[in-house]
């Protein structure tokens, strides 16, 4: 694989227009990521949402894919589900 590089014959104003683009858009990506971080962060530290997780796996459906579910175990999955997530 091979990449051909041409440099952009750009005048004075166009070269700040797309630094100043550049830069913006890379400030904006940089917060994007903070707020992602921090809301996974405070997600991970909720109480509600551990014990969640710890009753889906904890499970014996979670185990298992879910074309070997019985009917039953897809109820019990159906419950747990529904009940955690409201």
């Amino acid at each position: 694989m091979y990449t051909v590089r041409f440099q952009l014959e750009l005048s004075g104003s166009e070269k700040r227009f797309l630094s100043k683009s550049f830069f913006y858009a890379n400030q904006m990506h940089n917060q994007l990521v903070r707020y992602a971080t921090n809301r996974l962060n405070a997600l991970f530290h909720d109480k509600e949402y551990v014990g969640a997780r710890k009753a889906y796996g904890e499970s014996e459906f979670s185990k298992k894919k879910v074309s070997e579910l019985s009917a039953s175990e897809k109820k019990e999955e159906k419950r747990v589900v529904k009940y955690h997530v409201c």
